[in-house]
């Protein structure tokens, strides 16, 4: 059982970060015809002209409409290019995953900064790493 735990831990901090990492994302506006031809996104968010907002999953530019599902339902969706005001995907945001990144590498400066304190202990000259038979300092470990 001991064993399942220690691999248990690392793999749910490994989790952890990999869905950290996904979350640096931005919903955007995109040019629909250029990024459905180039890209292949689950799901995009199109605005029509009266700013009813639409989630369509699966999406693709055929001719001037765009066509996928309803997200969360297997229902069709045609909308022709002419009655939509905008389209917003997810996109790679830098400057998020910039911040992620720089937090995850204060966070573990800190903690070995801190276990490095914990286990200097008192002694004012370093890391104590025990006495030797004559109850002498050991230098170093």
């Amino acid at each position: 059982m001991a064993t399942r735990t220690r691999i248990a831990r690392p793999l749910a901090r490994v989790l952890a970060a990999v869905a950290a990492a996904g979350a640096c994302t931005t919903v955007r506006r995109v040019p629909p015809a250029e990024y459905l031809r180039t890209n292949s996104p689950d799901v995009v968010w199109v605005t029509y002209t009266n700013n009813a907002v639409v989630p369509v999953a699966q999406p693709e530019i055929a001719g001037d409409t765009l066509k996928g599902l309803r997200q969360g339902t297997s229902n069709p969706v045609t909308i022709p290019l002419d009655q939509v005001r905008s389209v917003q995907a997810k996109q790679p945001d830098h400057l998020k995953t910039a911040f992620l990144l720089t937090a995850l590498g204060v966070g573990a400066s800190s903690a070995v900064y801190f276990i490095y304190i914990r286990q200097a202990g008192p002694v004012t000259g370093g890391v104590d790493c025990g006495y030797d038979i004559r109850v002498d300092p050991i230098p170093y470990c």
